[in-house]
């Protein structure tokens, strides 16, 4: 299903170029124009092209609300740039890609007030963005820390063996820079991204470990109110993690809710099931966005 929106290219500050799209708000019910300007930029889920998002996208387009969708370096359409995908890892995502397209919309549109979506991955990156403070409202979706020690119960045993045995046997037969596995997304990603992220899993507090050597300073910088969402039934993102990932922003003020399908009348909706079309606002799983971006 195709929605309104135009496709653009956004360049980042090393360079490479992102392809996005956007959503723009429909006009008022009334026919008058909108009275306020305001934009969502979403964050992808590891391996997630950004027309997954095209159908809460267009939602939030015709509640008001302009979106724009964006393919991190390596994925989708933004696969080739400047950069060689052999050095491309998870931590650009943040640093460079997001923290382009934060700047791209606030040089471009001047909203009044800037929301964020981030899946799975897209919600992990957010503070590696040095912009990232500029967002008012926060939507963290499906996601947690990736740390196999931040997990309960037999989930955490079984993740140890994904990371310290699945991934690492995995990749012995990966050829080429980019990594295939309909595990990790519909689409490969590149290698050293997907090395990274597993480096980050097998460590004590995930990217959040000081060894990594990542700049972390933008995580407590981020004053806006954090809306997170978990799924009783997403074995990627339980709510353990994602009290872990929660605690790095600090400086947010931070509401949860748990979300199980048969609440929905739904069998199962799992890590990727919160965006898809037949699971939209009229099931009841997009209300409380709505709801928490419109307060």
């Amino acid at each position: 299903m195709s929605y309104p929106h135009h496709n653009l290219q956004i360049q980042t500050v090393d360079g490479f170029i992102l392809s996005a799209s956007i959503y723009s708000a429909k006009e008022e019910p009334d026919g008058n124009t909108l009275k306020q300007n305001r934009w969502l930029i979403i964050g992808s889920a590891f391996g997630v092209p950004h027309q997954y998002y095209k159908h809460i996208a267009n939602h939030l387009a015709e509640q008001g609300i302009s979106c724009l969708t964006f393919d991190y370096r390596g994925i989708g359409q933004s696969k080739d740039g400047v950069m060689p995908a052999k050095d491309m890892l998870m931590q650009h995502w943040g640093e460079l890609d997001l923290e382009s397209v934060i700047q791209h919309v606030q040089n471009s549109y001047q909203p009044s007030e800037l929301y964020y979506l981030g899946h799975s991955a897209g919600g992990q990156i957010l503070g590696l963005a040095p912009s990232s403070y500029q967002f008012d409202k926060i939507i963290l979706a499906a996601t947690g820390v990736g740390a196999w020690r931040a997990w309960l119960g037999a989930q955490k045993y079984l993740l140890a063996a994904m990371w310290y045995g699945l991934m690492p046997l995995m990749m012995v037969f990966q050829r080429g820079d980019f990594f295939h596995s309909k595990m990790l997304g519909p689409i490969p990603v590149p290698k050293h991204a997907v090395k990274q992220w597993v480096e980050w899993a097998k460590s004590e507090d995930y990217l959040f470990t000081s060894r990594h050597g990542l700049d972390l300073s933008g995580y407590e910088k981020i004053k806006a109110n954090i809306f997170a969402l978990t799924i009783s039934d997403d074995w990627y993102a339980p709510q353990s993690s994602r009290d872990a990932l929660l605690a790095h922003y600090s400086n947010s003020h931070r509401v949860t809710q748990y979300i199980l399908p048969q609440d929905l009348e739904l069998k199962r909706i799992g890590h990727f099931g919160l965006f898809r079309k037949k699971q939209e606002i009229i099931q009841g799983i997009w209300q409380p966005i709505i709801k928490f971006l419109n307060q």
